[in-house]
């Protein structure tokens, strides 16, 4: 094993490490305090992505509640390399966008269609020519609002009464734009920036509320408690029945053993499946890293990061990692079928899992995974002989074809009836699913 695995699982944990991140912040707020013009947040937004402009209904409150700054980042192509497939997720977001802002009482429309390209750079054009303008956050609002017709007035007469840069000068503006963002580490639009952590869309402000939850910036009518109702149904720990549901349905459960997310899913979806009694059917797939698909490194941090914080909030040990990638993945992918054989297979990734992104589990190795397929409830006389098996490829390549069949592509995912749900952040939307009279 070479020294960079051997380290691995403790750079991990120092990098992830609360006292780590705190150290940072700690850090940043003596030069905030120092230098006021760093407290500011800056919000990169693209007119024609949908949480970005639910995330943009969401600031007047927020800086109504936080005494804090906002500079706004227009941009518009994000780099492919850190964003595939872009049209699968356009279509996504405008389905999730439509339940996400019915969670958050906000508005989208209700039966969505993406933007025009011509449109939507005729939008951002307007929001640059206008930039530096006092009440910018307001006409971004209005513009925003138009191109997805959810105005008072039509896209082209808003765009007619501000007007616009020329195409050469709108394309360079968003250019340099974008080389801000992936500068400062990041790739993709809806985000938050503020003192070095990216917060993203609706679903990660309850974070960046409780960093600024402090004196001298938090206003008395900041109340940190409504920025937390994404994680309602987690913080109950679904140990609460609400009401039986009349029938169930089997739920797809996609996961990738180094998928972090599938990790700090898996165990909260196996107990809503035990609170409702409705079947779980795991269908393991590739990681994207072995589907031919690059995971560049500044995604890669973000991801790291934006997993420990939302395992802290669900009270998921999380940090000390050894990535799978490869003969790690494959091993594991192998011994699958024998523990759903056995019935074992929740025990079997749950415990797997757990190891991988807590314990520093190199499962590349006999003397690691044998405790933990015993832990797991199976024989490791009779499961050993699984690893040097094929059966797995033909099962992994079968669940890759139903997710992109589903218009999905990243995991953890999740089919429950008609509701197609991709992310941890969405079992609400499952739970909601489960209670649906119209089932």
């Amino acid at each position: 094993m070479s020294s960079k695995n051997l380290l691995m699982p403790h750079m991990a944990r120092v990098i992830t490490s609360d006292g780590n991140r705190n150290l940072k912040r700690g850090f940043f707020e003596l030069r905030r305090k120092l230098s006021p013009s760093l407290n500011v947040v800056t919000f990169y937004h693209r007119v024609n992505d949908p949480y970005s402009y639910l995330l943009l209904q969401a600031i007047p409150r927020f800086l109504e509640d936080f005494n804090i700054s906002l500079e706004i980042e227009f941009v518009l192509d994000l780099p492919e390399e850190l964003n595939h497939e872009q049209e699968k997720l356009e279509q996504y977001a405008l389905y999730d966008a439509q339940r996400l802002a019915r969670f958050h009482n906000l508005v989208f429309p209700k039966n969505p269609i993406q933007p025009s390209k011509a449109d939507t750079l005729k939008a951002t054009s307007t929001l640059l020519k206008h930039k530096d303008r006092p009440k910018l956050l307001h006409l971004v609002t209005e513009v925003t609002s138009a191109l997805w017709g959810i105005s008072t007035t039509t896209f082209k007469s808003c765009s007619n009464r501000y007007g616009g840069l020329a195409e050469k000068e709108t394309r360079k503006l968003i250019a340099q734009a974008k080389d801000r963002l992936v500068n400062h580490g990041h790739y993709n639009s809806g985000m938050l920036h503020y003192g070095g952590e990216w917060y993203w869309g609706i679903d990660r402000l309850g974070h960046l509320a409780e960093r600024l939850s402090r004196p001298g910036i938090q206003r008395d009518t900041g109340d940190i408690a409504d920025y937390q109702r994404q994680y309602r149904h987690a913080l109950q720990g679904y140990s609460t029945l609400k009401r039986r549901p009349k029938k169930v349905e089997t739920l797809d459960f996609y996961f990738s053993f180094r998928s972090p997310y599938s990790y700090i899913a898996a165990e909260r979806i196996f107990k809503l499946a035990d609170l409702y009694k409705f079947p779980v059917n795991i269908k393991p797939v590739l990681p994207m890293a072995m589907r031919g698909l690059s995971v560049p490194k500044a995604k890669r941090m973000y991801i790291l990061h934006d997993t420990k914080r939302e395992a802290n909030r669900f009270g998921v040990p999380f940090g000390k990692i050894a990535d799978p990638l490869g003969e790690g993945v494959r091993r594991c992918l192998a011994l699958f079928p024998y523990a759903k054989a056995k019935g074992k297979e929740r025990a079997f990734i749950t415990t797997i899992a757990t190891a991988i992104w807590s314990e520093g589990a190199d499962v590349c190795k006999d003397s690691v995974l044998e405790p933990l397929v015993t832990k797991a409830g199976l024989d490791w006389g009779d499961a050993k002989p699984w690893i040097d098996t094929e059966d797995w490829v033909a099962i992994a390549e079968k669940n890759r074809n139903d997710l992109f069949s589903l218009g999905l592509w990243g995991v953890p995912s999740f089919k429950y009836g008609n509701t197609i749900v991709w992310g941890q952040d969405r079992l609400w939307a499952l739970e909601e699913a489960i209670l649906s009279e119209d089932k």
